[in-house]
């Protein structure tokens, strides 16, 4: 290539650069895309943290007791989510174990029947209720006729009970307006049941520590 063809193809050249540049055809420079780290959109977790990270809520205790009166509560529907069982309440030290039949009939006056529900509070605190069933002899209390009215009414409705001691029975109130429904622990009854009586708070056996106790061999 000889000097005046060389001038003539970047004299050219020059010339379109130009011309783009009056179009407005300029080529912008090139931008990163890619997305910045600490934009808040994308640390931001969506909906509830603790699933969206896959926590599970381990279940660690689960308390014997009644309702408080302060809490609203939902009894389970499932009549594979309770049991009518003997149990054994130490008032002093707070403690409630649970009685197989065979020991239970060794321990007259000691133990009481119960219908053993499985109740949830608004929180989601998931506890067993010993809902006292009536005696063989007859005699019935309102305080326990009341109690198993709200536990069967806190199937269908949150509820809550509160003593009404001029009156010797349980007031129950339920929730006003719409609340959303219980929900519910992915554990088995039997589940629920181990980690309320484990630790030694089954009494299966007549030589059990506690039942020694009760006889004045310990």
């Amino acid at each position: 290539m000889d000097d005046k063809t060389e001038k003539m193809q970047m004299r050219e050249s020059s010339q379109t650069s130009e011309e783009s540049q009056e179009n407005g055809e300029m080529r912008e420079p090139e931008v990163n895309s890619a997305p910045d780290p600490f934009d808040p959109a994308s640390l931001a977790i969506k909906g509830n943290p603790a699933d969206a990270i896959g926590v599970k809520r381990a279940l660690t205790i689960v308390p014997v007791r009644k309702p408080n009166r302060q809490e609203f509560f939902r009894t389970h529907s499932d009549i594979n989510y309770a049991v009518q069982m003997a149990i054994l309440e130490l008032k002093t030290e707070n403690e409630t174990y649970a009685v197989t039949p065979d020991v239970a009939r060794s321990m007259p006056g000691d133990t009481r029947v119960v219908r053993l529900t499985t109740t949830i509070t608004r929180q989601g605190n998931v506890f067993l209720w010993p809902v006292l069933m009536p005696s063989n002899e007859g005699r019935e209390m309102a305080w326990h006729t009341s109690a198993r009215e709200a536990a069967e009414r806190a199937q269908t409705v949150w509820v809550r009970m509160m003593a009404n001691m001029s009156g010797g029975y349980y007031d129950i109130w339920e929730a006003d307006g719409s609340v959303a429904e219980p929900q519910w622990p992915e554990h088995s009854f039997q589940q629920l049941l181990k980690v309320a009586f484990g630790n030694g708070r089954l009494i299966d056996r007549e030589d059990h520590p506690v039942l020694q106790q009760l006889l004045g061999r310990a």
